[in-house]
């Protein structure tokens, strides 16, 4: 794979990232409730969806930083690996969470099919194994 379609990927996922975390954000802090009808777990009383719509910024802004203006930029090559990294292990722990340790009497029943939390797991994963393939 070479390093543009390598950053092309990276590109989508993050954006379909924010879009993603950003409506589940609005959602939650606007109307105050989930849009999904989801459990909404919280840390430091923010819904944790808001530290999704963070890392997933921050990724956007350094893979553009990557693309757009210096694809030799060492600190945004750090900040996409680093912060891809830190997703995997922050959205990991919600879906541990999410799907060993919260039980739902009768069964959970999810809008998307599985936990959202798992979405976000899957686009990090696609955004770090794209950061580690790419050779500046």
């Amino acid at each position: 794979m070479n390093n543009k379609i390598i950053l092309k990927t990276a590109l989508i996922f993050s954006i379909i990232g924010v879009l993603f975390s950003g409506y589940l954000t609005i959602s939650k802090i606007v109307l105050g409730v989930c849009p999904l009808k989801e459990s909404c777990p919280f840390l430091f009383n923010y819904p944790v969806c808001l530290y999704g719509l963070i890392l997933f910024t921050t990724l956007l802004l350094a893979i553009i930083t990557l693309t757009y203006i210096d694809a030799n930029d060492k600190l945004a090559n750090k900040i996409l690996k680093y912060t891809a990294i830190v997703g995997i292990l922050f959205s990991g722990y919600y879906v541990y969470q999410e799907v060993f340790v919260l039980t739902c009497p009768g069964g959970c029943v999810y809008s998307l099919g599985i936990p959202t939390c798992i979405y976000g797991l899957i686009m990090y994963l696609v955004i770090a194994v794209c950061a580690f393939k790419y050779k500046q």
